[in-house]
């Protein structure tokens, strides 16, 4: 069975800059890591998922400052209030240093962006993928008790390249299977204790890294620092919640939008995007040749996907208990000149990227491939793409 929705992934990278925090809130969970603990770390039995989405409301105080180079570039405030397991938010500007949106309100499937001195407001869809945070939680945890386990026969996860910053900002390059994890004990923040994650380059090089602060009982992030280099400059973005009281029970009118009545709503043109259950029901759907990828064991189809607008394409998604991988086939060929030859599929240079996911690209005659992959090393998404290469006749 199909189903519809207006995809916002194009949208929103034109505003990443005024989402970063969530975007960065959600990036940290992807992936599964080896650890190099330097404290004790404890086996944590809990359902993390569950526990995380079992909250009833979220009221907190939402900072967020970001840092190039060591100065100060913002500082913004929020009032915050969130239901987990869903991407329903309010978030009001309570003081910042730049000018941002006033109010941003999500009811799960729609999101605005409110504009209080140009009585303007941008209206964006969401994707149902987007609030799997719990989930991401769940894997991240799941990887670190396998460091602690004393069972031989589960193979531990590679090490992979962390999520790093928004697609529209630059990312840093780091080599493959470069990351590690580290457990640093507990904290308190704000009066709460919770648990210390932190990840970096194992050669030390500080192009990338990211701390995470996760309460102890709840499993709700509470604070977050993610730094990275890119052309020369440190850019440090730390997100910190205090005052936080949960199981608030956040009724629905908090996340339905309230603006006044001479307030402008805008609706930027998003392209269609239709969600199948079976690579089959893609193709009986589409006229777009489905790639067939060899996926290694163990993981498995979670959906197909077809977006229509200014560019045609089709998608894979594919997921193991720590890890994703993802297939697209798009319409437009990419320049090849962006590829460095240094690696090639099908005869043609593959462009291999580290950032928000690790992905693999490269154009045929008339196609764009890209497999992305979260928890997986480069090597193996080259092998994925290689398994593609150029089909006859695209």
């Amino acid at each position: 069975m199909a189903t519809r929705h207006l995809t916002s992934e194009r949208l929103v990278l034109t505003v990443a800059t005024v989402v970063v925090v969530g975007v960065l809130a959600v990036a940290i969970w992807s992936l599964a890591f080896a650890s190099t603990g330097t404290a004790d770390q404890p086996q944590i039995d809990a359902d993390v998922q569950q526990r995380y989405q079992s909250i009833d409301g979220v009221n907190a105080t939402q900072t967020t400052t970001i840092t190039r180079n060591g100065t100060v570039a913002s500082r913004t405030t929020y009032d915050a209030a969130l239901r987990p397991g869903t991407q329903k938010k309010r978030l009001v500007v309570v003081n910042s240093t730049v000018e941002r949106y006033d109010r941003r309100v999500s009811n799960g499937s729609m999101l605005w962006l409110y504009d209080q001195r140009r009585a303007k407001a941008t209206r964006i869809s969401l994707s149902k993928t987007d609030s799997d945070q719990g989930e991401r939680l769940q894997r991240l945890f799941a990887n670190l008790n396998m460091e602690t386990t004393t069972d031989t026969t589960t193979d531990s996860p590679s090490v992979e390249p962390l999520p790093v910053v928004p697609r529209s900002e630059q990312r840093p390059t780091v080599s493959a299977g470069s990351m590690s994890v580290s457990y640093r004990g507990t904290e308190s923040i704000d009066g709460r204790e919770a648990y210390v994650i932190h990840v970096a380059p194992k050669d030390d090089t500080a192009a990338y890294e990211q701390t995470v602060w996760v309460d102890t009982e709840q499993f709700f992030p509470v604070k977050k620092r993610t730094a990275w280099t890119a052309d020369g400059e440190r850019t440090v973005v730390t997100t910190t919640h205090t005052n936080v009281t949960y199981d608030t029970g956040v009724s629905e009118d908090v996340f339905t939008p309230n603006f006044p009545d001479n307030t402008t709503v805008t609706v930027p043109e998003t392209p269609e995007r239709q969600t199948y259950e079976s690579v089959g029901a893609l193709e009986a759907d589409t006229e777009i040749q489905v790639p067939e990828p060899d996926i290694p064991p163990g993981y498995e189809l979670t959906y197909a996907t077809q977006t229509r607008g200014r560019i045609h394409s089709v998608g894979l998604r594919y997921m193991n208990r720590t890890s994703l991988i993802t297939v697209g086939k798009y319409d437009r060929p990419a320049n090849r000149d962006s590829a460095s030859g240094a690696v090639t599929i099908d005869g043609q240079p593959a462009q291999v990227s580290y950032g928000l996911t690790t992905s693999v690209s490269w154009s045929c005659e008339r196609y764009r491939y890209t497999v992305r992959g979260e928890g997986v090393s480069a090597d193996r998404l080259v092998t994925v793409g290689q398994s593609i290469g150029c089909p006859g006749g695209e």
